[in-house]
């Protein structure tokens, strides 16, 4: 049996949140989505050259990006190799979690709970992402070892 409370949310009979299609449809959407590209790079091996496009960074100016290598490195953790994601963009287990993070603590919120804390990081981490982003850009750049292995 489902209640309304005073706040418009549905719960059970024990007080917790009830089952709704309509708040889960959204992220359950972006999941569906996030797994289909993640298949999908999977599948198709961005390794291979002509099968995605060139990234701006590289085409343009030469230089890599924080976010090159991220395509391979997905395409390594859709087979499960740590080390070769690793190897391809060593930020991206890093932005893998914080992203399961806010898809859970957003999908806990849509079904009427608060359990899971929202990624809300004070300003000074903010400012400190865009600084390390920046510092990493450079650093992999850099044809002087051990920084050139920081490129893709």
């Amino acid at each position: 049996m489902t209640t309304t409370t005073t706040h418009g949310r549905a719960v059970d009979q024990a007080g917790a949140p009830a089952w709704s299609w309509r708040a889960a449809g959204p992220p359950l959407a972006v999941a569906g989505a996030a797994l289909a590209a993640v298949i999908t790079v999977g599948v198709r091996d961005p390794h291979a050259a002509g099968n995605y496009p060139t990234c701006p960074s590289i085409a343009l100016f030469g230089v890599h990006c924080p976010g090159c290598g991220s395509m391979r490195a997905m395409h390594e953790f859709a087979h499960g190799d740590l080390a070769g994601v690793l190897s391809r963009n060593i930020l991206v287990p890093l932005g893998l979690v914080l992203l399961a993070w806010a898809w859970v603590s957003w999908f806990d919120r849509r079904l009427g709970s608060a359990r899971i804390p929202a990624l809300r990081p004070p300003v000074p981490v903010l400012y400190g992402s865009i600084v390390v982003l920046v510092l990493f850009s450079v650093l992999r750049n850099l044809p002087v070892s051990p920084f050139s292995g920081l490129a893709p």
